[in-house]
């Protein structure tokens, strides 16, 4: 699945992230053409629940998404060639090798296990 994401280098060096910040479940974009002067009205400002549909938006320009800094909580409606378009990390089978290479999941969800922290 693909995320936006836009980085941010802060003064004192820490990266900041925004993503995208969501209204019911919908991502906030907004377009220049009804009003160039001021995008962030309200009547500039569309809802779109779908990703990849903001994608294709985003791709042809023009729109800006409202998006948030995971340290400040900034929320700022951030151009088209402001945002990055990532593709989220698949996670392999066996997670849980990578959390605690002493254990696998099949060592959690076992008979041995249930006896040994069954009276916990």
């Amino acid at each position: 699945m693909k995320r936006l994401v836009r980085r941010r280098t802060l003064p004192d060096g820490r990266v900041e992230i925004f993503t995208p910040k969501m209204t019911d479940g919908y991502y906030t974009l907004a377009d220049r053409v009804v009003d160039p002067k001021k995008h962030n009205t309200a009547a500039n400002q569309f809802f779109v629940r779908d990703v990849e549909a903001v994608i294709a938006r985003l791709q042809r320009g023009g729109v800006s998404v409202r998006m948030r800094g995971d340290i400040t909580g900034q929320e700022n409606l951030l151009s088209a060639g402001a945002i990055e378009i990532e593709e989220d990390p698949v996670v392999p089978a066996g997670v849980a090798e990578d959390d605690d290479p002493f254990a696998t999941f099949a060592e959690w969800n076992s008979e041995a296990d249930d006896a040994a922290y069954g009276s916990l």
